[in-house]
């Protein structure tokens, strides 16, 4: 009887002692490390803009040099409301590793230019990626012309695209423009990626919503940025957060089928 006691009581430790491992490591984050790399896929960094404490901003960007020199990210996707007069992108060329990456950026306001957009990647598999920028305020309102005009020039763009990869990009998110989700469902885009614009809101990261006709909309956000790897076969997200460590993961294989 002592010794079947003995070893109840070592079990019954061993089992508080897990116990106490898991509640202390779940829902910490995890930490990047360069061994998650891989040579032959693409990365790339997304980030929203607007603004920040200056402290805030120097730890986020400091943390997208890390990434960009661990993972070798070729270009940031960026969303403002103010397009390129964004303070981020200006104080992002301090930083020598960030200043000739190539920054696209959604929102930009009228008179900086063209406010949609295509631009096209090859990646190392020999596959193409298409990066797909909307001007999204233009598209809240119907009536405006430019609107309109938009759409066709999105609809022609998806039509005529042979890329592997399709990913739209624009301000507003998927749940508010209905007409745009139903053109990305019949042209087989991936996924779509939008800044948060709700008032008082406290995210302040991009969002990421996969496309899948048996999916509703939901969108994977952090405090911080993503980093998203293309593979051959699927695209992987990490959030990063403005203090480190990655807050949670989201992969899915083309047309948006998540995985977990």
């Amino acid at each position: 009887m002592k010794e079947k006691s003995w070893v109840c009581t070592l079990i019954t430790q061993l089992s508080l002692c897990m116990i106490a491992y898991i509640a202390i490591n779940i829902g910490q984050p995890q930490k990047l490390t360069r061994e998650e790399r891989s040579a032959n896929d693409i990365y790339f960094i997304s980030v929203a803009g607007g603004f920040r404490p200056l402290e805030e901003q120097t730890l986020l960007l400091q943390q997208m040099v890390k990434v960009k020199k661990m993972f070798k990210a070729r270009f940031v996707v960026g969303f403002s409301e103010v397009g390129e007069s964004d303070p981020l992108i200006h104080n992002a060329t301090f930083f020598p590793a960030l200043r000739n990456m190539p920054w696209y950026t959604a929102g930009a306001m009228e008179g900086q230019g063209q406010t949609y957009f295509l631009k096209t990647i090859e990646t190392p598999y020999g596959q193409i990626l298409d990066i797909i920028a909307l001007d999204t305020v233009s598209l809240q309102d119907q009536s405006r012309e430019r609107g309109n005009d938009q759409i066709v020039w999105l609809r022609r763009t998806l039509n005529e695209s042979k890329s592997d990869w399709k990913i739209v990009v624009g301000l507003h998110q998927l749940i508010t423009t209905e007409r745009l989700h139903n053109i990305l469902l019949q042209y087989g885009v991936d996924a779509y990626m939008s800044l948060q614009l709700q008032t008082g809101a406290l995210d302040k990261g991009p969002y990421l919503t996969p496309i899948n006709h048996n999916l509703v909309p939901k969108e994977e956000t952090v405090d911080g940025f993503l980093l998203h790897q293309i593979t051959s076969l699927e695209m992987v997200t990490l959030a990063v957060k403005v203090r480190g460590g990655v807050e949670h993961r989201l992969t899915f294989q083309h047309k948006g089928k998540a995985v977990m």
